[in-house]
């Protein structure tokens, strides 16, 4: 968990790279737009579908949110 109570759902290939949500994104009902630790606006139902294997090795992992995680920890 992190302070504040917030906890990391998961990284998660998005278009534009793979990104790091909380947890309420990731639980976010369909529809809605959620953003990653970054700032980056997805729409939640790309974040509830199961990322297919290529996108997990194509997509760049984003720094800005590797950066807040760390600055959290």
């Amino acid at each position: 968990m992190l302070p504040g109570g917030a906890k990391i759902g998961r990284w998660q290939p998005v278009t534009g790279g793979r990104h790091a949500f909380d947890s309420a994104a990731r639980n976010a009902e369909p529809g809605l737009v959620a953003n990653a630790l970054c700032g980056v606006e997805v729409d939640t139902d790309e974040l509830q579908r199961i990322a297919p294997e290529i996108a997990w090795i194509r997509e760049d992992t984003c720094m800005a949110c590797w950066r807040v995680l760390a600055a959290r920890q």
